[in-house]
């Protein structure tokens, strides 16, 4: 069976960045976990539709799921991670997006650093209630 080529593949609207970042640029060099939580917040944060609220709530999810593990996998330090997180940071206006990337980055390649999962924890739970808000007015 032949491999679809990137090109070949519509890239969803969601997983492209404004500054030209794609998701998979970062997440392919995380855990498991803190990977698919940067995925859900990526897929959740730039929906068109900004009141939903279920892939933040799995981002959610998998951060507590890392913060739960006895022995947390420590990613090595990825350059390419690094200029991609500062290349949207500069676009990024409200900075709530690009910290919370950083931040689990940061928990990833830091061996274990839960201040920096738990803040980006804390960024998404805002937005969650936020959103709900706008919801029920």
């Amino acid at each position: 069976m032949e491999e679809a080529s990137e090109s070949a593949v519509a890239l969803p609207p969601a997983y492209r960045h404004p500054s030209g970042v794609k998701c998979i640029e970062i997440a392919r060099h995380m855990s498991f976990c803190l990977g698919n939580a940067v995925k859900y917040v990526w897929r959740g944060w730039w929906d068109p539709d900004h009141t939903v609220t279920g892939d933040l709530e799995k981002a959610a999810r998998h951060i507590r799921e890392w913060l739960s593990m006895e022995v947390r996998p420590r990613m090595p330090m990825c350059h390419v991670v690094t200029r991609a997180v500062s290349r949207f940071a500069t676009v990024d206006q409200e900075g709530r997006f690009s910290t919370i990337v950083r931040d689990l980055c940061r928990a990833d390649f830091t061996h274990g650093n839960e201040n920096a999962a738990r803040h980006a924890l804390a960024l998404i739970m805002a937005e969650i209630a936020k959103r709900k808000d706008t919801n029920a007015a």
